[in-house]
């Protein structure tokens, strides 16, 4: 299985790429692992600053806030060559000046709620949502079960 991740940096110099390319990769597999996903896939994910996530957040959510992340699913299949498919997941944008300072209003580790943020994001890009209850309950039990798996504790 071809898992293709592509990583773009904006203004987020202070950071260690290794540890959020790796933090990423072990969420993407677990989420991807636990949903049962046997296919090639192609994900982008996009870090950045609170001033850039503001101006994403306002373009396509008419939202004039930062956030945490945004998840722009596709889930369009295409051929690479014949007999060679990649689902191509969507975008996480993540602004990691937000996690960075919930994780310490919320005394969590940065990368636990870094990986957190991108497994809801995953979720997010495989059809999950949290528009009402029921569909709250059943990303959290998903989310905490590949945190688990993450030795990740629950944030809920």
């Amino acid at each position: 299985i071809r898992r293709m991740i592509d990583f773009l940096f904006e203004n987020v110099q202070s950071f260690k790429k290794k540890e959020l390319k790796d933090c990423v990769k072990k969420s993407v597999n677990m989420v991807l692992k636990e949903q049962k996903v046997k296919k090639n896939f192609y994900l982008s994910v996009l870090f950045i600053d609170d001033n850039g996530m503001r101006q994403i957040n306002s373009k396509f959510r008419n939202k004039n806030s930062t956030t945490n992340v945004l998840s722009f699913p596709q889930n369009e299949t295409k051929y690479l060559k014949e007999s060679i498919s990649v689902i191509i997941l969507g975008d996480i944008v993540i602004s990691l000046e937000k996690i960075l300072s919930e994780s310490k209003e919320q005394k969590k580790f940065f990368s636990d709620h870094l990986c957190h943020m991108v497994v809801h994001s995953v979720l997010h890009l495989l059809g999950f949502t949290h528009q009402n209850d029921l569909d709250s309950k059943k990303m959290i039990k998903k989310e905490i079960s590949v945190l688990n798996k993450l030795s990740i504790s629950s944030p809920y």
